[in-house]
């Protein structure tokens, strides 16, 4: 027999000494295994007079201020590495939900740019046999559906599917929104009916044909739990 979740698996490397970087919640095929903090760089650097007033003649001339495009991109580099710094410094293995925060500082008729380079430093590990989302998990089980049909290749006889019932996650609300918790580690996903009145997952659709009901997979821990129709 093919089973659909072992062709679907594939467990992430580990990071290493690598210190990996998102502007997300999360790293897909990786859970968060604690939470270090918050950690930044700071960069602050100053407009040269002279090649001020050489970009300045760019006004009239036109072209690229190539002096000022130098110096946002250092800028932002040192931020960058510091935060980096920090996040190895306490241990951390990865950085999530980053941002960039540029803020002019003016002093007199000069200035200087204060670079801000931000994030959650976080230690994370790949999960284990991991179920891709999105387009590849589609693709993939696409095909074990159409050319496996979920019967063994080997047997003369065509054998029934075997369906595992997924648990089921718990419906709360929180104001005017309706959440359904993940089972296993409690993440929470936004559900609304359709026009058809069926119960759907914002941007993320059945993984599983052969289940009875919604199912989908943890973006957090890669469960597979099913969702209840809302009343």
């Amino acid at each position: 027999m093919i089973n659909r979740e072992d062709l679907l698996a594939g467990t992430r490397p580990e990071v290493g000494s690598r210190i990996l970087v998102t502007e997300k919640e999360t790293f897909e095929g990786y859970q968060v295994m604690d939470y270090k903090g918050v950690v930044w760089g700071i960069s602050m650097r100053a407009k040269d007079f002279v090649q001020d007033t050489m970009m300045g003649c760019k006004n009239v001339t036109g072209g690229e201020l190539t002096s000022y495009t130098e110096l946002s991109d250092e800028v932002r580099q040192r931020a960058w590495d510091r935060m980096v710094s920090s996040a190895r410094r306490i241990g951390a293995n990865a950085i999530i939900n980053f941002r960039f925060e540029i803020t002019p500082v003016m002093y007199g008729t000069g200035g200087t740019a204060e670079v801000i380079a931000y994030g959650n430093a976080v230690v994370i590990e790949p999960i284990r046999n991991y179920v891709p989302m999105g387009g590849l998990g589609n693709i993939l089980a696409e095909f074990v559906d159409h050319y496996c049909g979920g019967e063994g290749i080997n047997d003369a006889t065509p054998s029934k599917k075997r369906v595992k019932e997924s648990p089921k996650a718990e419906i709360t609300k929180v104001g005017d929104i309706t959440y359904a918790v993940c089972p296993e580690c409690k993440l929470k996903f936004k559900v609304t009916k359709d026009e058809n009145g069926k119960t759907r997952v914002m941007g993320l659709a059945d993984v599983d044909l052969d289940e009875d009901g919604l199912q989908i997979y943890c973006s957090r821990c890669g469960v597979k739990f099913t969702i209840p129709e809302l009343e």
